[in-house]
């Protein structure tokens, strides 16, 4: 049997591992070429424009595999130790392959997951040998062998200094390729920093390796360090690990900005989202450390004439302006004492949190500021931010920025612990802020406060230790205020599209939020939502439009905040439209009881299966549930999805990639959410879309049925 091994991405960590298992039990291992030209052009053209470089080479790598194996062997890596994350690529990654090169040979996927222990790999390891032998003990020794070659192969490369390519051809004679020198008789020494299928891929990178070396450059890396020196210098800017590879960026970086290097160069891949923020971190602290940091930033596009003209003129800069290392710098950031009474608590405006919570926090004494989001909050979060971050870290920027503007001097973030960078946030949020000079505390909710009992001890943390009857009055009043404000959505997605007067209907549905907003109690609150739900029955409705129905999809934050998709669901109801929202996207779904009860855990259990033919597994953010309200959407009968996902988002780029691969037909329009989108280029896809709805509709039901359909300006479908 023939197992296939892309040569890409995780090739350069673990391909002694896979060879090793794979030839114990009796296999011949087909590794495929070095990248080509060809082998890019032709994963670029499978692969959307959005995900980052070294997928779509991947992706090329596995369709060059087409007529030399039996199987194509792409596992699906969650976590490679406990307690961190994969970036969700590397989670996906066997269904991003089968949805884009369909003519790759069957792909073994085993999921593997260091957080599962050393059990869930013997599983793994026997379900997989045992499509070679069903000898027990013969898959035990092989994969015992696996690891011993892993450990082997790691130990090489630190104890010879020595780069996984080098270290896999020592191992692997018939792997040998061109020998590469390493500026032996250089002047300066440089760290090149970055994930090894960017910097040990020689098409990818431009020969990064040769063009230093043949510039007098001595070049170290990652590798060379050592897992216990990496680690320990990666704690010196993150308080704990969050990314699998997060030593090979951060730890590394710390490591050399504090050695005796002379500089530091950074390969990432446009669009990553890891490096988006970690290599935020390590550049920073080299501004701290007088360090000479340059960023290379890689993608299809990038010519090499630009690459080498950079390399030359950071080797020349190095050169003059070398100077003795400073051993002394501390390259965290001390933080400022912590102040005990809160006096503004700043919080992140997102949807209809701001109406909801201004009356529970009189109840608990505090002062609460969530400016709203506006141009002003996207402008100050982009001048801030790294260059290619998704836009609701920006979004989230800015809003902090305006809360500190307005005198807030605790800012507070729900953080996350999944693959999606959300958990990596306030890290990047409380650097650049403290960089901006800015006093403050920043208080977090983390994922380990779970259940109701946790919500409650973090409200009473942000109010100053109010007492506890105020504080469970106070999240009552909130929660049911989310509830009443969800409920009002709900209904209004209904009215607008058939309603005859558009205008009165938004009239209505603000001065809702308001009275809302002022409610001082539970009976005031449901005497308010009596009082508008009745005012939206009675609005005048149009009894002949039947409403096209589409349901709205993507990364939760864009999906809620109207400033972030142009107010998507007005604009579709405008056009005629009656919207539809997954359940986890609206904010009362996380604070009820029955969330606590594991409601919303059910849920995704249900969207895994509409998903799973597709997306065999959770990729973090809601990438799972996008995937499977297409497939649920199309058999409900809807009329298409519109799809929101920001730039770069990690999840939602995966289930671009997908969604065109299931056999549910129904339209998507994917909308790209970034600072640069316009309302008149949305407006103008949106109205191009439903008129493809439209037309969909009168194929499918036939003339006689269109003659009641009419459009929001009352006119018919069929003329």
């Amino acid at each position: 049997m023939r197992i296939g091994i892309p040569r890409g991405l995780l090739y350069y960590q673990y391909l002694p591992m896979w060879k090793t298992f794979f030839e114990a039990l009796g296999a011949e291992v087909v590794i495929s070429p070095q990248t080509t030209q060809e082998m890019l052009d032709q994963g670029c053209s499978r692969a959307v424009g959005d995900i980052c470089l070294p997928v779509k080479v991947f992706c090329g790598h596995a369709l060059s595999l087409a007529d030399k194996c039996n199987y194509v062997f792409i596992p699906s890596i969650h976590s490679p130790r406990r307690g961190v994350y994969n970036c969700p690529k590397f989670i996906g990654l066997p269904d991003i392959v089968r949805a884009t090169v369909p003519e790759c040979p069957s792909i073994l996927d085993p999921d593997i997951d260091a957080n599962e222990g050393r059990k869930q790999l013997d599983e793994v390891s026997y379900k997989l040998g045992s499509m070679f032998t069903q000898d027990r003990q013969k898959i035990e020794s092989a994969l015992n062998k696996a690891l011993e070659a892993n450990r082997a192969y790691r130990t090489h490369m630190e104890r010879n200094g020595m780069t996984p390519v080098q270290s896999i051809e020592a191992m692997f004679p018939e792997y040998r390729v061109d020998t590469r020198g390493n500026g032996s008789a250089s002047v300066i020494t440089v760290a090149v920093i970055g994930h090894r299928y960017l910097l040990y891929d020689e098409h990818v990178s431009h020969r990064l390796v040769q063009r230093l070396t043949q510039l007098g450059v001595k070049i170290v890396y990652a590798e060379m360090a050592g897992e216990d020196k990496l680690r320990a210098s990666m704690l010196e800017l993150v308080d704990k690990p969050y990314w699998g590879y997060e030593e090979e960026i951060v730890g590394a970086g710390a490591h050399y900005l504090l050695s005796d290097v002379d500089g530091i160069i950074s390969v990432a891949a446009f669009g990553c989202g890891p490096d988006s923020v970690m290599l935020e971190l390590v550049q920073r602290a080299a501004r701290r450390s007088n360090k000479p940091f340059l960023k290379l930033i890689l993608d299809e596009h990038t010519a090499e004439g630009g690459l080498v003209t950079r390399l030359e003129a950071y080797v020349d800069m190095v050169r003059r302006t070398r100077r003795p290392a400073v051993k002394s710098v501390h390259l965290a950031r001390p933080l400022p004492e912590e102040q005990d009474w809160i006096g503004g608590l700043g919080l992140p405006n997102m949807r209809t949190i701001a109406p909801a919570l201004k009356t529970s926090a009189k109840l608990v004494g505090l002062n609460l500021i969530v400016p709203p989001v506006t141009k002003n909050t996207l402008s100050l979060g982009t001048r801030y931010s790294p260059e290619f971050v998704c836009l609701p870290f920006k979004v989230i920027l800015g809003c902090f920025i305006e809360c500190l503007q307005a005198g807030a001097d605790t800012l507070f973030m729900v953080t996350s612990s999944n693959a999606c960078r959300m958990g990596y946030y306030s890290k990047v949020h409380e650097e650049i802020l403290r960089d901006l000079g800015y006093q403050f505390r920043f208080l977090r909710h983390r994922s380990s406060d779970k259940g109701l009992a946790g919500v409650l001890r973090t409200i009473r943390r942000c109010t100053n230790h109010a007492p506890w009857l105020a504080v469970v009055a106070a999240y009552r009043l909130a929660t049911a205020k989310l509830k009443a404000l969800d409920d009002l959505e709900r209904k209004i997605v209904k009215v607008r599209p058939a309603a005859q007067d558009k205008s009165r209907t938004e009239i209505v549905f603000r001065e809702a939020i308001d009275a809302i907003e002022q409610a001082e109690g539970h009976l005031s609150l449901r005497r308010v939502m009596h009082t508008y739900l009745r005012k939206l029955d009675e609005l005048p409705r149009d009894p002949s439009i039947v409403p096209l129905r589409v349901g709205i999809v993507g990364e939760m934050y864009v999906v809620l905040e109207p400033f972030c998709n142009l107010n998507l669901e007005v604009e579709l109801g405008k056009l005629g439209v009656e919207v539809m929202r997954t359940r986890a996207t609206y904010l009362s779904e996380w604070t009820s009881i029955k969330s606590y009860m594991g409601v919303l855990n059910s849920e995704k259990r249900r969207m895994a299966k509409y998903a799973y033919p597709y997306l065999k597994r959770d990729v973090g953010g809601h990438g799972l549930e996008s995937v499977a309200e297409k497939v649920r959407l199309a058999r409900d009968g809807y009329d298409g999805v519109v799809h929101l996902t920001p730039f770069t988002c990690m999840p939602e780029t995966i289930a671009q990639n997908i969604m065109p691969s299931t056999k549910e037909k129904i339209p998507v329009l994917t909308l790209i959410c970034d600072e640069q989108a316009t309302k008149t280029g949305v407006l103008t896809r949106l109205e191009a879309f439903v008129d493809l709805l439209e037309r969909r509709r009168r194929s499918n039901y036939g003339k006689q049925q269109v003659t009641s359909l009419r459009r929001a300006d009352g006119s018919l479908f069929g003329r």
